[in-house]
């Protein structure tokens, strides 16, 4: 896979904001080359939509690599309330992991990528629901604040304005955007912006339409008023089709499994106008793309157009003259939007014309607030043109800094300190570090808004002189270490509180009258010479001990155990731990989200887990379990007193099988295993002899086999999202509402999320389905839970989302699931 731009060309938030830490990496002369080209190209795509990979990265690859054009993908959400088909990482942490994916896949585009503070809170069925959670106003304010500070001449929605055949994020995500349009060029609305940005108005907004999306409608897809651009071309410089391209950018999205193969050949992208002039013959008509935006730059361009036309890809450094002259022209006119992000530009082409390499690598991976930081400067140029560097870790001692003299393929090491500021904030990600709303995270600082992730906890402002002509720039600090298996790798360094707590994860599953011991494991970031750690519970929860002293040296870790004990009536509450220490107290854990795809990334959590008391009987003991995509439910499983084992193919016969009362299917197993086809047999023979298959559920794209049930039904796209629909029971006197635990309309309180997905449908009638529910205003769905008597045993179809109740430590969800668990073994 070939990444076609590195983050070396930073762009600005805003002509008002700072620039951001980039690593600085040289670029191959056909990217480096488009670079310079680009230069010469004055204009702007805002690409809007609602979730991480609903962008379209044919689209983003032509833009920013055909048209040369500046084009930011604006993601509303950061994919937070979706599945993770590589591991159990759901939620803010899903988010997170998402958002590295879309950075990855526009390193690989050359798009840029902007967040707003909309949370992914699961499948909507409206835009008026979507719109309501997110907070409309709060939603509108950060498309605005995109359109203001990016200044798109062009904004392109992926979904149309029309509700019903969609998601409903999708739907909001384009009159989001229409409303946007015209908000952000009036000066009245959200006034507050305008201490940072100026109004804006984008020349028009387009609908960036498709036959797949009137196939879904069963309408026949009408050309005659759609505008398209040929997308299906090849980039010589680049060495690849631009559907190429857009195929390594998609398979960024390894989370939701959206690896992609390229079409080649033609390719058209189609596009309606929603909004201000029509579009006469090309994206950018009546739009002025060229210098000519910028007063008095003639002198700029015609040096630009030198260096392109003089451009020796073996020598890209022969045209540093053009380009150093380039420089002091636009240096010396008046600051504005273009002047500026076009002089970053140019300075990122210029550094890369020199095959300049520089870093800032941290002898440890992290340190707290306060301390000191050894730091390994190290820099090498390519070139032969007269080239010297100075570093700081402030911006104001930039100036009188020691200039060190960098010959050509010559690395310079110099050793620097960085002191980190005793008030600076822990690497907590921005938008996590207060509580969120249900629909919204909470952003104080409006220069962050938008950013795909924090600032560098140590940059480093570099001078760097060519020629006589200073170009000055930031990186930020990595640690870097050499993996026996991918060989260096990099993470962001980090600042952490001196003490953490990681509380053992919950939920903690308790009977009555049966106190549960839990363990808490300390991380000292600092010498703790006295230190004491508190736990607390509510709601009439005790907890023995209380508090516990302890010390612990720089870089150890201490598990201290103590005994959470329930009151009498069920009930659930928040275990919380801290740590007392020097007269602060300290309430965060630390957790790392480590995936080879991506950089690592730390979180801080609070150090929190839920507790509940739950009347919860079950039958049998030991549940095999056929891993799918990734889902935490065998050890909710184990919390409620089952042995759980993991089942290979190996386990696939009759007798391995005949030790278990249960086999259970992880969440999309039959997506992710390639082979589960040569699974079902044993599976089926297993029932008829008395076993119990319960399979979660599934999408009904990519099965990798269609003989999933012994008797037929299909996976549908079926769900409710209400988590709060009404559970109408279709067979009361069901012994899975009965044996081992009676369930009631009760056990469904408290859900999250949703109720279910992808639902069973035109079923066999060999099956019982239990439940019928609907979200509002429509039909009730009686897909959610088939079950059917194979032989002396049963095979079971769910859709309910138990890999997001069980680990909410939903009551009824344990009690209903128990009993799927118990449906072979004999009623009392």
């Amino acid at each position: 896979m070939r990444i076609l731009h590195s983050f070396l060309v930073s762009l600005m938030l805003s002509p008002f904001a700072t620039a951001e830490s980039r690593p600085i990496e040289p670029l191959a002369s056909g990217a480096l080359l488009l670079s310079l080209q680009k230069l010469n190209t004055l204009g702007s795509v805002l690409y809007v939509a609602a979730h991480p990979d609903d962008e379209n990265t044919k689209l983003i690859a032509y833009l920013a690599n055909g048209e040369r054009v500046d084009t930011t993908y604006l993601s509303l959400t950061r994919g937070d309330g979706g599945q993770n088909l590589i591991g159990g990482d759901l939620g803010e942490k899903l988010g997170m992991i998402r958002t590295q994916e879309l950075l990855a896949a526009r390193r690989i585009d050359g798009g840029q990528q902007r967040f707003s503070r909309a949370i992914d809170f699961g499948y909507s069925k409206t835009p008026e629901e979507t719109l309501a959670i997110w907070d409309q106003d709060a939603a509108l304010a950060d498309v605005v604040w995109a359109i203001r500070s990016l200044r798109p001449d062009v904004i392109i929605t992926r979904f149309s304005l029309e509700a019903g055949y969609t998601h409903g994020h999708h739907t909001a995500s384009a009159r989001l955007a229409k409303e946007a349009f015209t908000a952000a060029a009036d000066p009245a609305r959200f006034p507050e912006q305008l201490e940072f940005v100026e109004p804006w108005a984008a020349q028009r907004l387009l609908w960036n339409t498709s036959k797949w999306f009137y196939q879904r409608r069963g309408i026949e897809f009408d050309t005659k008023d759609v505008f398209f651009v040929e997308t299906g071309g090849y980039n010589h410089l680049l060495g690849e089709a631009y559907s190429e391209i857009a195929a390594h950018s998609r398979t960024c999205h390894m989370s939701q499994g959206f690896g992609a193969t390229p079409e080649l050949g033609e390719s058209k992208e189609y596009f309606k106008t929603l909004a201000g002039t029509e579009p006469e013959g090309s994206l950018f008509a009546g739009i002025d793309t060229t210098w000519g935006r910028v007063a008095n730059s003639e002198p700029v361009a015609a040096a630009i157009q030198m260096a392109i036309e003089r451009f020796n890809p073996s020598k890209p450094e022969a045209v540093l003259p053009q380009l150093l002259q380039a420089h002091r022209a636009l240096s010396a006119l008046p600051a504005s939007f273009w002047q500026s992000k076009k002089l970053q530009e140019l300075e990122a082409v210029i550094v890369a014309c020199l095959a300049l390499d520089v870093e800032s690598i941290a002898a440890s991976a992290s340190a707290v607030p306060g301390a000191e930081v050894a730091l390994d400067l190290r820099a090498i140029q390519r070139a032969s043109l007269p080239v010297s560097i100075a570093f700081a870790t402030r911006r104001v001692d930039l100036a009188r800094a020691k200039v060190y003299a960098l010959p050509r393929n010559h690395l310079v090491h110099v050793s620097e300190t960085a002191q980190i500021a005793a008030n600076a904030s822990i690497s907590q990600p921005y938008w996590l570090r207060q509580p969120a709303e249900r629909g919204s995270y909470m952003v104080d600082e409006l220069s962050q808004m938008g950013a795909p992730e924090n600032p560098a906890a140590i940059p480093i402002y570099v001078r760097l002189i060519v020629d006589g002509e200073s170009i000055i720039f930031t990186i930020p600090s990595t640690y870097n270490f050499n993996d026996p298996i991918h060989g260096e790798s990099k993470q962001p360094f980090t600042v952490t509180p001196p003490v953490m707590v990681n509380l053992e994860e919950g939920p903690h599953i308790l009977g009555q009258n049966e106190p549960r011991q839990f363990t808490a494991r300390v991380i000292a970031a600092s010498d703790i010479a006295a230190a004491t750690v508190h736990f607390e519970a509510g709601d009439g929860w005790r907890v023995e001990p209380a508090s516990i002293p302890f010390s612990l040296e720089a870089g150890k870790e201490l598990q201290v155990t103590a005994k959470l004990i329930p009151p009498t009536a069920a009930s659930r509450t928040s275990l919380r731990a801290s740590v007392e220490f020097e007269g602060q107290l300290y309430t965060r854990g630390y957790e790392a989200l480590d995936y080879e795809h991506i950089p690592q990334q730390t979180l801080f959590p609070t150090a929190t887990a839920a507790a509940v008391l739950l009347d919860v009987k079950i039958a049998g003991e030991r549940i095999g379990y056929i891993p799918g995509a990734g889902d935490t439910i065998p050890e909710a499983l184990r919390r409620i007193g089952y042995a759980v084992d993991t089942l290979t193919e190996a386990a696939m016969n009759p007798e391995a099988l005949a030790a278990y009362d249960t086999v259970v299917f992880g969440i999309r197993a039959l997506n992710t295993n390639d082979r589960i086809a040569f699974y079902m047999t044993a599976l089926f023979q297993y029932a008829q002899q008395g076993g119990v298959v319960v399979m979660q559920y599934n999408t009904n794209r990519g099965l990798k086999t269609m003989e999933y049930a012994p008797f037929p039904f299909t996976i549908t796209r079926d769900r409710v999202t209400d988590e709060t629909a009404s559970m109408r029971f279709l067979a009361p006197d069901h012994r899975v509402l009965q044996f081992p635990n009676t369930i009631t309309t009760a056990d469904f309180e408290g859900w999250v999320q949703e109720r279910g997905l992808y639902f069973a449908g035109d079923w066999d009638e060999a099956y019982t389905p239990i439940f019928a529910a609907n979200d509002p205003g429509e039909s009730p769905l009686a897909g959610s839970l088939l079950i059917a008597p194979i032989g002396e045993g049963y095979y079971v179809y769910s859709g309910l989302s138990w890999f997001r109740q069980l680990p909410a430590g939903v009551p009824g969800a344990y009690r209903l699931f128990a009993n799927l668990m118990s449906l072979g073994q004999p009623a009392e």
